[in-house]
């Protein structure tokens, strides 16, 4: 409990040039990069002084929480997530810490017999090949071969967020492991994305846009680093033209200077042949000969109908509540919790198109009304002024319901908002069970039996 207050406490603290051209081109200056590199090191090194004073006690004391070390270098990660804000970032890390604990991240990064895992490892289409010439570990992702239509529909939108985690710590504990080997200390992934058979149709689908901008968005505050470059083979001719430029607005600075449009001969200079498989340039080929290196690497394939959701609600079923949510607004549905150990289980749907939905925590809130999912406008509600406990998702739930459940390691009224605030044309008919369950009461069976 004392963690909390020390969070509420930290929230409510936190309250570039160019050069003139001329006709005739100028020789870049070694020692100005230098300098100006040391620049930016020593105003970085400034602003996480600053937040690691904003954040006190916030910090945890223990190395790790869930599967998650916040280091420097992780603290450094989320203020340049930020542009260097330190009111920001000292929120963007509330979130990142609340959101491994609500959506059980520990649970989910150790259990390989999830549905949602099981899922993914059958239509992978990725897969890691091994180090590139300086040590960093190389995954290999079949972008074009995806069925992406059908992992949109057979999976939340939060899942997909927690399958991108999945990935991403699987990929670190592989570096780490190298690193001790090598000595070297950093924890960036190489990427290679081959965008062979990826077509415009596949491409321009509504849904699959949409997931892919906020998969960059999400990634980019969660793991703003975690990418050492990105190689991009087999480009179709309208790459620049559509791919980029459907995704740049989310695209920052840093991530955009690590994109790497090659021909396939050219990632060798990069990466050794033996390493690289034949089909993306290189020499190798797997244990059965195969050149695609099929026991590495996905191909993916369509989804079968067995997957595809079927646990859709009625307005007549029991809990039930049908929320409107008006064009250009948000609503926000408040629930009591009241017990540590609770048990909070939620799904939402949409009739058509996708719902904005984030989680907060009101510490504060006295409120009778709440226990039955009362809602507020959001003019009545400032959720900047709350304790985030997931990231804002854009929700296909039009598609399959967004569903989950998590227990509470804290009390006060979990706040759940339903966003339609970036369409300001159509309203949204949402459908809405959110229970919270009081904890099970382990039995003494001892003195059960003297009784």
């Amino acid at each position: 409990m004392r963690t909390f207050g020390l969070v509420s406490t930290v929230l409510s603290r936190i309250q570039v040039k160019r050069s003139s051209s001329s006709g005739r081109k100028k020789v870049a200056n070694p020692t100005a990069k230098i300098d100006k590199a040391k620049e930016v090191e020593e105003e970085e090194r400034a602003k996480l002084a600053e937040l690691k004073e904003v954040l006190g006690d916030a910090l945890p004391p223990q190395i790790q929480i869930l599967h998650r070390s916040y280091t420097d270098d992780i603290l450094l990660s989320i203020l340049r997530a930020r542009s260097l804000n330190v009111k920001d970032a000292a929120r963007l890390y509330v979130t990142d810490k609340n959101m491994r604990r609500f959506l059980r991240l520990d649970e989910f990064l150790s259990d390989l017999n999830l549905p949602q895992i099981k899922l993914n490892l059958k239509y992978s289409v990725s897969g890691t090949i091994g180090f590139d010439k300086e040590g960093t570990l190389v995954r290999v992702i079949n972008v074009g071969y995806s069925d992406a239509k059908g992992f949109i529909t057979c999976l939340p939108t939060m899942d997909h967020f927690k399958l991108y985690i999945w990935f991403i710590e699987r990929d670190i504990a592989l570096q780490r492991a190298q690193n001790l080997k090598s000595g070297l200390k950093s924890e960036r992934i190489t990427y290679i994305l081959n965008m062979e058979h990826l077509s415009l149709t596949k491409l321009m689908d509504k849904s699959t846009i949409e997931a892919g901008l906020l998969a960059l968005k999400l990634l980019q505050d969660h793991y703003q680093d975690i990418e050492k470059v990105v190689y991009i083979v087999n480009a179709p001719s309208y790459f620049n033209s559509s791919i980029i430029k459907l995704f740049k607005p989310v695209i920052k600075e840093n991530l955009n200077q690590r994109l790497k449009v090659l021909d396939k001969d050219d990632i060798l200079e990069y990466i050794d042949a033996d390493v690289l498989p034949t089909y993306l340039g290189g020499n190798r080929v797997d244990s059965n000969g195969d050149p695609d290196c099929k026991e590495l690497i996905g191909f993916g394939g369509t989804i079968d109908d067995e997957y595809y959701p079927t646990n859709f609600l009625s307005p007549e079923d029991p809990g039930v509540e049908c929320v409107t949510v008006p064009a250009g607004s948000a609503v926000c549905l408040r629930y009591k919790v009241t017990e540590v150990g609770s048990t909070l289980n939620w799904h939402i749907q949409t009739k058509e198109n996708d719902l904005g939905i984030a989680v907060f925590l009101d510490k504060n809130e006295e409120d009778p009304e709440a226990n039955d999912g009362s809602h507020k406008k959001k003019k009545d509600v400032d959720v900047s002024k709350l304790e985030p406990l997931t990231p804002y998702i854009r929700s296909q739930c039009q598609l399959i319901p967004e569903t989950g459940v998590t227990t509470a390691w804290f009390t006060g009224t979990v706040v759940l908002q339903l966003d339609n605030s970036y369409s300001w044309m159509s309203a949204k008919e949402a459908i809405v069970r959110v229970t919270v369950d009081p904890p099970v009461k382990k039995s003494n069976n001892k003195n059960e039996k003297k009784k």
